[in-house]
């Protein structure tokens, strides 16, 4: 037994020694959502924007994007109304760079780039100032399609998804 200062009350000391473990209990529960949560804000795919990009820029044009071809995300830099970055998907289809999204018209960035299509974009550590251009050329498009539906498992090459817009990024 146990005398209980507040109450006054002599409780039994397993009854205390439960309510020290249900305190441990919480507490390490609340550890472990906060770092799920800091897990998802931080991770590549985040649902939550991040800010300007960091790294180095490079300022030479690449007329060949072949080199990021391996690469499966990258990082996309709008400036209206101020920098905010999002992480896209990275396709590389004759040499030139992509980024795509489905149900892209009612995502923030995609109409950014409409408003906006001067933008950064890092992949592989390094940032390049590049323009993008909403591909509308069905051939194009179907070309694009093919080299992501390889990448990702998407179930049939050949039906592109409504609603998936993809943006040529070029170097200026």
């Amino acid at each position: 037994m146990v005398w209980h200062r507040r109450s006054g009350a002599l409780i039994s000391a397993q009854f205390t020694h439960g309510a020290i473990d249900m305190k441990r209990f919480l507490l390490s529960l609340l550890a472990i959502v906060a770092l799920a949560v800091a897990a998802v804000l931080v991770s590549p795919m985040s649902p939550i924007p991040g800010g300007a990009l960091t790294g180095e820029v490079v300022e030479e044009p690449v007329n060949d994007w072949s080199f990021a071809a391996n690469e499966l995300v990258g990082r996309l830099e709008t400036q209206v109304p101020k920098p905010r970055s999002v992480a896209v998907t990275c396709i590389v289809a004759n040499g030139q760079l992509y980024v795509g999204c489905s149900s892209c018209s009612g995502r923030y960035w995609s109409q950014q780039l409409i408003a906006e299509p001067k933008v950064r974009y890092r992949v592989l550590g390094k940032i390049y100032n590049v323009t993008a251009t909403r591909v509308t050329d069905p051939v194009e498009i179907a070309q694009v399609w093919r080299v992501r539906a390889a990448r990702y498992v998407t179930a049939n090459p050949e039906q592109i998804v409504d609603g998936f817009w993809f943006f040529r990024l070029e170097s200026r």
